[in-house]
């Protein structure tokens, strides 16, 4: 996504039926009145954004989905990052896919982000779902690009030998990405992610029934359009009380945000 979950899961039968996650952990205490949070590249308010530490803190407080980034590598392993180069988040510069998994591993991901940090790795896709895992997560894995085959049969390779085929939703912006994910894996979900447009229950469904929808298109009458459908709608980034009281009220399946612990918090004390 172009935006610096125990989650709470809603569990009515609809919400699993739209993407909820089977053998999710249960939520999390008074919190159930809102929609459960999604940790956005991690806990990437209070940690260095895709990488362990983020992933981390936030299913330490909480939170049982998280959102993560791939792209590839010069030997096609899937890598946790955003950018098509390394140059933001890393000590290092040039672009992720000419370089080898050795070249992404010697680079420092956290001192950008604070000093605490310093000697953090760009995680493998295989690591960062072996935290989720763990903690009994679901994750949201964005493809960045149109994988080739060689990459896509490595990503697959590395949910399957997690057998987190029923954790995972791959999503993405490109259709054609999807499809060929689709294809490949039918058992597994995905879904279509939407910036700064929306679209229609029918067009959602060609890609899965998870709907990751900017925040700014959500409206209660389209937000139950697309729940009447089947589809569970998941709003990207929210950051603010204010918009987390929104999608509240629009009654989203689970919302995105760069802050899982403090919209935990407030969760806590909505639905105390």
């Amino acid at each position: 996504m172009l935006v610096r979950p125990t989650a709470v899961l809603l569990v009515s039968c609809a919400a699993f039926a739209a993407g909820g996650l089977v053998g999710a952990a249960p939520a999390s205490a008074g919190t159930s009145c809102v929609p459960p949070p999604v940790a956005h590249r991690g806990d990437s308010a209070r940690a260095p954004e895709n990488t362990l530490p983020a992933f981390r803190k936030a299913l330490g407080v909480g939170a049982r989905r998280v959102e993560l980034d791939v792209r590839f590598t010069m030997g096609d392993v899937p890598v946790v990052m955003h950018d098509p180069t390394v140059d933001r988040t890393t000590n290092g510069t040039g672009e992720v896919s000419a370089m080898t998994l050795e070249q992404v591993r010697a680079l420092d991901a956290g001192s950008w982000f604070g000093r605490a940090y310093r000697g953090t790795k760009v995680p493998t896709l295989y690591e960062a779902l072996s935290v989720a895992k763990g903690r009994g997560a679901g994750v949201m894995v964005e493809l960045k690009t149109l994988p080739t085959a060689s990459q896509l049969a490595q990503f697959l390779d590395r949910v399957r030998r997690l057998a987190m085929a029923r954790s995972v939703v791959v999503t993405s912006f490109d259709g054609p990405t999807l499809t060929a994910v689709r294809q490949a894996a039918p058992d597994l979900r995905t879904a279509i992610i939407d910036n700064p447009r929306y679209r229609r229950a029918a067009s959602v469904l060609q890609y899965g029934r998870t709907y990751v929808v900017n925040t700014a298109s959500v409206t209660e009458n389209r937000a139950a359009s697309w729940r009447r459908a089947g589809i569970a709608v998941r709003p990207w980034t929210v950051d603010t009380v204010k918009g987390w009281r929104r999608m509240a009220f629009d009654k989203a399946d689970a919302v995105v945000t760069n802050r899982p612990a403090a919209y935990l918090s407030w969760a806590r004390s909505r639905c105390r």
